[in-house]
């Protein structure tokens, strides 16, 4: 039940349980919607202190990007210009402005030293 390390959320978790258990306790409607709503506030509360813990810890950590690839057809250094992350990966999206050429490379996050290549595509223009 209690998945939160921050001390707060932690708290927010526990008031929500009890709420929860209140609210299956009584036999009243009004009094369990009541509670219900109570854990439902709870556990709002206790997710936003777990994002703000995340976005701290975010912030404070300095950007890794990995070493700009090098365009395969005219050998120059290649641009970032998109980032995309989740979770599991990180894609970063570099472009020749040369030859317009594409590289997306793959990581497991921030702690991936070595991203791999998983495209690589010449961009049409319009």
């Amino acid at each position: 039940m209690l998945k939160s390390v921050n001390a707060r959320a932690r708290q927010c978790h526990e008031w929500a349980f009890k709420a929860r258990q209140r609210a299956l306790e009584t036999s009243d409607p009004v009094s369990r919607d009541e509670y219900l709503a109570s854990e439902a506030r709870w556990l709002k509360l206790a997710e936003s202190y777990e994002l703000t813990e995340r976005l701290t810890d975010f912030l404070n950590k300095p950007p890794t990007f990995p070493k700009h690839p090098e365009c395969p057809n005219c050998h120059v250094p290649m641009w970032l210009v998109e980032i995309q992350s989740s979770c599991e990966k990180v894609e970063y999206l570099y472009e020749c402005k040369a030859c317009e050429e594409a590289v997306t490379l793959t990581g497991q996050g921030e702690h991936d030293a070595c991203p791999t290549i998983i495209s690589c595509s010449k961009q049409e223009t319009t």
